[in-house]
């Protein structure tokens, strides 16, 4: 008892996903490519980059670098940037650069933003964008470009806009998620569809803004583990996964425990994390960039 619920979700028909993902954003070059292994030698098997990170390469060059065994079996997110939601063809020819970037097919395919670039918050332009997007993904899945598909930063508005005339509904929806900011309505919303959408959580730290909160030190004391993986934790025993980033191979261990055995079994856990996200019930605060304001 008390260890992450699962190492990995069940996301679409014969596709499981690892529960707790290394992430990349700002990582360039080098310094990612030595992250990644890093995390790879610590026990991650999923990795979540972007085009925009512009990393894709050497996310690859890290995968190149592990065992065999360790390669085939990691996951690879990756999502489009809104100025490659432009047309059908800069859409295509995203997933196709991503695609040798990576050197292989990405596992998870996501929008990155519910958007189009150079578009106003509130032109038509983005609902267009969206649909067209969802169509080219719609084909590189069916094409074994991808395994699954789905979206990142959709709000409900946004989602109930996709589910209207998508062939593919989306298997996730990777959004902001910490206890200042639980996103407990879109949660909720995308774990009532049918088939789910699975939730997955990126920024569980709050950018680091909460790990000598008060609140968050008394709620890893409680579980047991460091301030960092504690709040890992929360985003796990809210049944969502967890993207997670670090440029240190200490805090990158560090955050891994999030995953390891306690003393504390999980009903105790989520009672703990019930007080912690009351603890910030009055004062909600979004780190992240904001995608409510799109159309």
């Amino acid at each position: 008892m008390g260890g992450a619920k699962s190492a990995t979700v069940t996301i679409s028909p014969g596709v499981e996903m690892p529960t707790v993902a290394f992430g990349t954003f700002k990582l360039r070059g080098d310094a990612c490519r030595d992250a990644v292994r890093e995390a790879l030698m610590v026990g991650f098997r999923a990795v979540d980059t972007a085009s925009c990170y512009r990393n894709e390469d050497a996310v690859a060059d890290a995968l190149k670098s592990a065992p065999r065994n360790v390669c085939d079996e990691t996951w690879i997110t990756t999502k489009l940037a809104p100025d490659e939601m432009t047309s059908e063809e800069a859409t295509n020819r995203a997933i196709d650069g991503m695609v040798a970037r990576l050197g292989r097919a990405p596992d998870l395919l996501l929008v990155h933003w519910p958007g189009r670039s150079k578009a106003a918050p509130e032109s038509d332009a983005h609902g267009e964008a969206r649909k067209r997007t969802w169509r080219c993904m719609e084909n590189a899945l069916r094409n074994h470009k991808c395994r699954a598909i789905g979206t990142s930063n959709y709000e409900i508005a946004h989602m109930r806009e996709l589910l209207s005339y998508c062939d593919v509904p989306p298997a996730v929806n990777q959004i902001e998620i910490h206890p200042a900011y639980p996103n407990t309505e879109v949660r909720a919303y995308c774990a009532s569809l049918v088939p789910r959408v699975h939730t997955v959580g990126y920024s569980p730290l709050g950018v680091g803004e909460l790990l000598d909160h008060p609140s968050v030190r008394a709620f890893a004391d409680a579980i047991g583990l460091a301030p960092a993986p504690a709040l890992i934790r929360w985003t796990l025993s809210n049944d969502c996964s967890v993207v997670v980033k670090s440029s240190s191979r200490a805090h990158t261990e560090e955050n891994f425990t999030a995953l390891s055995s306690t003393h504390t079994d999980d009903d105790t856990i989520a009672h703990h994390a019930a007080i912690l996200e009351r603890a910030f019930s009055s004062h909600h605060k979004k780190f992240c960039w904001d995608p409510r304001v799109v159309r």
